[in-house]
């Protein structure tokens, strides 16, 4: 009789990949469970993580999967270097408590590096997560190749399904547009989500500053942004532009975010550096067109549904004109280049691809 799956999950992000990437996981036999600890606290629930792994292995968990690493940061430490020494030594207790415990350990690279600090050497603890995995999950065959060079074994990729299922689209393309002030004959850029440095916001904003005054793009700029000195930094960027852009710095609720894509014409990622982004397919999955930095790491995505810029406002800038001035036709096969590439797996291909991963890694394990 084949063993049924159980599967452990860390961290519970809170974040739509997750929800629909195990939804349908218990129909499928596989048992899923959230290694969320046994207190309100993280920082105790990250102590007692090796207890709670033997705890699970105990009651019959077979596969550790490991999305993030960002639990591993203490909230009250986080930028105390004696704390990121102590984590990075616990994260590699965790590791070797796992394999101890016979888990296969599954890790999804949606960061080859965290985008903000959480270890002493955050390449060290990734370098030690590579040795310790009994397969690597790889977002696109850009991450899988990066994971190769650096000595990652057994990797699948396996990409992200589409993500406006999650997203009612509750309004009219009018309606929201007009919810933003935006008027027909404006060429609306948007960038959403939450809003980091290496997203490149700024760099947005000041390639609008540079366009002729005749352009008609406006700017939406919309997520929470933590880090209040880049905030100040794109209110005042915002006010140089006047009416060309409007912000809405704060936590946008998963019922409004289609009325933001629902107003806009091209989503805008002029990102810094990047390994995944689920904001880009989420554009795509709602048929927008998208210009986004030429990085290697973003090479999968087909050039029929993007207008690729190099890291300068200038080339931002150019972009921005070039997507202004499109034809009818040639606006609408970017949309439907990129809606193509946000839908060429269902979450069920998705499910199915984990689920062989996980089969073959306790194969794997089972054989040594």
């Amino acid at each position: 009789m084949k063993t049924k799956l159980s599967v452990l999950v860390t961290p519970h992000a809170g974040l739509h990949y997750l929800e629909l990437l195990y939804r349908d996981f218990d129909s499928s036999g596989v048992r899923v469970k959230y290694s969320k600890g046994p207190t309100p606290s993280q920082t105790l629930n990250v102590l007692v993580s090796p207890v709670m792994l033997m705890w699970n292995r105990i009651w019959g968990f077979r596969i550790l999967h490991i999305h993030w690493l960002f639990q591993f940061s203490l909230p009250w430490a986080r930028r105390r270097q004696w704390a990121r020494r102590f984590m990075e030594w616990w994260f590699g207790v965790f590791l070797r408590s796992a394999e101890f415990a016979g888990y296969s350990i599954i890790w999804t690279a949606h960061d080859l590096l965290p985008h903000e600090q959480i270890f002493a050497n955050d390449v060290r603890a990734r370098d030690l997560l590579l040795t310790k995995t009994s397969a690597i999950i790889a977002l696109s065959e850009a991450t899988a190749s990066e994971l190769r060079a650096l000595g990652g074994r057994s990797i699948h990729v396996i990409p992200i399904g589409p993500y406006s299922d999650p997203y009612e689209v509750s309004v009219t393309r009018e309606q929201a547009r007009a919810s933003f002030g935006f008027g027909d004959g404006d060429v609306v850029m948007v960038l959403i989500g939450r809003i980091e440095e290496y997203k490149g916001a700024d760099l947005l904003l000041l390639a609008t500053a540079r366009l002729p005054e005749t352009s008609r793009i406006r700017v939406l700029l919309a997520g929470v942004c933590p880090d209040h000195s880049y905030r100040r930094e794109l209110e005042r960027l915002a006010a140089d532009i006047g009416g060309r852009a409007v912000l809405s710095l704060e936590f946008v609720p998963d019922q409004d975010i289609a009325r933001h894509f629902q107003a806009a014409d091209f989503a805008v990622f002029p990102f810094r550096e990047i390994t995944n982004s689920a904001s880009v397919l989420l554009a795509q999955s709602f048929g927008l067109p998208i210009i986004i930095s030429d990085l290697p790491a973003l090479a999968d995505l087909p050039n029929a549904s993007a207008i690729r810029v190099r890291q300068d406002v200038q080339s931002l800038r150019l972009a921005l004109q070039d997507a202004e001035q499109l034809s009818v036709s040639e606006y609408r096969e970017m949309s439907a280049a990129g809606f193509a590439w946000a839908h060429r797996l269902s979450w069920a291909e998705v499910t199915r691809e984990t689920i062989e991963t996980y089969e073959e890694a306790c194969l794997t394990r089972g054989s040594r």
